[in-house]
């Protein structure tokens, strides 16, 4: 019987080049674009992306998994609830007319959504139960056996559901009854990656046709069926510019809601270089950034204040390091026991996210966060601190013979000598690695930094994380506080070309049995318990190893009022719908 998936996680992604500034079309004639003034008292801004370019604007594929596509599609699809910058969750007044309620009434969890009778989307067509039963019929299900599609990266929550039933004035009640409770039900229907779908638009008469539209997406140079919304941006086909990487959201004129602050949004890809940030702030060119930390851009940012403001925020994501376990050396437990002993974790925050705040430590982790109140840190004693004497004594016990070179070689496996593939010019994720080759070396293992172009493509491309041609690769998981997504990350894969998003390819009975006791107990107390236990297996499993809690770092002209920073999936501009431009 094949697993389900589970409820995907925003890979952070990196970026293969930079733009040219001067075709990003954000700006009036004087080049002004960071927010310039315009007629009428809105303004436009340009927020400069620092990821890749989307290929993919469908969230529930691996091609639009992506942070770029959720900058985009931040404000652009209706959303039951919005995660808040403090982690707290809300629900959306815009599209409910009401708080939505939950009963658990003899054991069969109940939830009632109200929308708003003003609901409508971008072409007039009312919002109504339909759409959610549509959404949910669309993810319940990942085996095409039985009518599912095969390319959804997650089926969590959806797959628990037993009906989506509408009544009403206008079919705006929903009322969705499970078939056992569902402890992260918040989570269903909302944020950019998990939002709800335009029925009208994608409806098809049967599951074939449905799951050939899901493995399509919605390629960018296309954009989203009938240029589709349901908030207050809409993103037209004429405002997508592939070749300068560029889109511009505007007003949803059928947008029943606060009206936007601004004129025009535009979102042009610039690159991760930190000398294009910082002269496309100095400029004027470039009104928000949101890129990866590094010391230098977050030094020389902070010198252009008072003009631009910035701020260093520890969110809901992680850098991490892991082991893809059909590698010959990899597949062997000891190995990667010893390669985890080998490393040092404080030497590695020191030297990278540690040179730019105090408060960056090392995360003992894969489940909870540092700051947050569940989290424990389940890390083993044999891990805590580096130990390379052991990790060399546990390579000999596994049949490896130190060389004069100082490199293990095993007699059947050969040279111990592992790629580290990362995202390209990421300049931390680079140090990160680096700092770990004299310390995996010291122990006998040979590394090398490799950066991978294709390290996010999907299953078509080889070298990619779902493709598996890879040794071991550093990057960041993106998450929210409904800590049940992580379920998809590391359970066990359904078969060897459906890995969902456990890249590691790795998976115990146990650590899948006490997710399904994770996504079921509606506790938070006692799913913390649940969570700590099943980081304390994965500890076991040593197939990904939690590094340190990826700090965001935000920066913008301070004549835009309302930029703050939401270190959690929702992302930089999940308001941004309310900035002005002084």
């Amino acid at each position: 019987m094949k697993l389900s998936k589970r409820s995907a996680v925003l890979i952070a992604t990196g970026v293969t080049g930079a733009m040219a500034l001067a075709a990003c079309g954000g700006g009036d004639d004087s080049g002004n674009g960071g927010g310039e003034k315009a007629a009428g008292g809105s303004g436009r801004v340009v927020f400069g992306e620092s990821t890749d370019f989307p290929e993919n604007l469908f969230p529930l594929i691996s091609a639009g998994n992506a942070t770029s596509v959720a900058n985009i599609s931040a404000q652009l699809l209706p959303q039951t609830f919005d995660v808040q910058p403090d982690f707290s969750v809300t629900y959306n007044k815009d599209l409910l007319a009401s708080e939505p309620t939950l009963s658990t009434d003899g054991g069969t969890q109940v939830n009632v959504y109200q929308i708003k009778p003003e609901a409508v989307w971008s072409d007039g067509t009312p919002i109504t139960a339909e759409d959610f039963e549509f959404s949910w019929q669309m993810q319940k299900n990942s085996d095409p056996a039985t009518g599912g599609c095969a390319d959804l990266l997650g089926t969590t929550g959806y797959d628990q559901v037993a009906s989506v039933e509408g009544s009403g004035d206008g079919n705006k009640t929903v009322t969705v009854t499970y078939t056992k409770p569902y402890a992260d039900w918040q989570s269903m229907w909302a944020g950019s990656s998990n939002p709800v779908f335009p029925a009208h638009l994608m409806a098809h008469s049967t599951p074939e046709e449905l799951c050939s539209t899901v493995a399509a997406g919605w390629p960018i140079a296309e954009g989203l069926p009938s240029d589709i919304s349901g908030g207050p941006w809409q993103l037209k086909k004429e405002n997508i510019n592939v070749g300068q990487q560029t889109v511009t959201l505007t007003p949803n004129a059928a947008w029943w809601g606060q009206p936007t602050g601004l004129q025009a949004l535009v979102i042009q890809n610039i690159g991760n270089d930190p000398t294009t940030a910082v002269q496309a702030l100095s400029n004027q060119e470039i009104g928000v950034i949101y890129p990866q930390p590094q010391l230098d851009l977050v030094q020389q940012i902070e010198g252009l204040a008072p003009n631009v403001t910035s701020d260093v925020t520890f969110g809901l994501s992680f850098e991490h390091l892991d082991f893809n376990t059909t590698d010959p050396h990899l597949a062997d437990l000891k190995v990667r026991q010893a390669f985890t002993r080998a490393l040092d974790r404080q030497q590695i925050v020191d030297q990278t996210v540690g040179q730019f705040s105090d408060d960056a430590e090392v995360l003992g982790n894969r489940i909870y966060f540092n700051n947050q109140p569940q989290y424990q840190d389940t890390t083993p004693a044999e891990y805590k601190t580096q130990d390379t004497a052991g990790a060399k004594q546990l390579l000999e016990s596994d049949g490896y013979t130190l060389g004069a070179d100082g490199i293990y070689t095993h007699p059947t496996r050969g040279r111990l000598s592992i790629k580290i593939d990362t995202t390209v010019n990421n300049p931390l994720r680079q140090t990160t690695i680096e700092v770990m080759i004299p310390q995996l070396k010291a122990a006998g293992i040979e590394a090398s930094f490799n950066g991978n172009p294709d390290i996010f493509k999907g299953p078509e491309s080889p070298n990619s994380l779902v493709g598996g041609g890879f040794q071991a690769a550093v990057f960041a998981w993106v998450g929210s506080p409904f800590r049940g997504s992580t379920q998809s990350i590391y359970e066990t894969p359904a078969a060897p070309d459906s890995v969902g998003q456990n890249y590691s390819r790795q998976g115990t009975p146990e650590i899948d049995a006490l997710f399904a006791q994770f996504q079921t107990t509606p506790d938070p107390d006692a799913q913390a318990v649940i969570g700590n236990q099943i980081d304390a297996l994965l500890w076991g499993q040593v197939a990904t190893v939690p590094l340190y809690q990826k700090p965001t770092f935000i920066a913008h002209q301070s004549t835009i009022n309302g930029v703050v920073d939401n270190s959690t999936q929702s992302g930089p501009l999940w308001n941004a719908s309310t900035w002005t431009v002084q």
